[in-house]
């Protein structure tokens, strides 16, 4: 009798394994925009502008994640990616102080001297 209560024990715990689910829901998006058109004075000024952008943290595509868990039912994962274009965006609207699609080489170099 022991026996076949085990074995309908171990039996209705691997049907129930089997049938057990998790929803699951992974995504990645990426975000990324047209990049600004911009124009600059001199040669001078665009290579002082790009290496100062260059070296700045918010440069490169930043990466968010946001993760929801209900552990063994439901499980949903957003992670959100930010192109280059964004950043480089936001840097030529910090650097055209006149906002006239120009950057000049004092421009430029007051946008390199803020990451100091």
């Amino acid at each position: 009798m022991k026996t076949t209560f085990t074995s309908a024990l171990v039996l209705v715990s691997v049907a129930a394994g089997l049938t057990t689910g998790c929803i699951s829901h992974d995504e990645t998006v990426y975000q990324d925009t047209e990049r600004m058109p911009v124009s600059f004075e001199s040669e001078t000024a665009g290579r002082v502008f790009f290496e100062a952008l260059s070296k700045k943290p918010g440069g490169r595509s930043d990466e968010t994640s946001t993760e929801v868990d209900l552990p063994i039912v439901f499980h949903h994962k957003v992670k959100t990616v930010r192109g280059p274009n964004g950043a480089f965006n936001e840097a030529v609207l910090r650097c055209d102080t006149n906002r006239d699609g120009k950057i000049t080489e004092q421009e430029a170099n007051i946008f390199a001297a803020q990451g100091k």
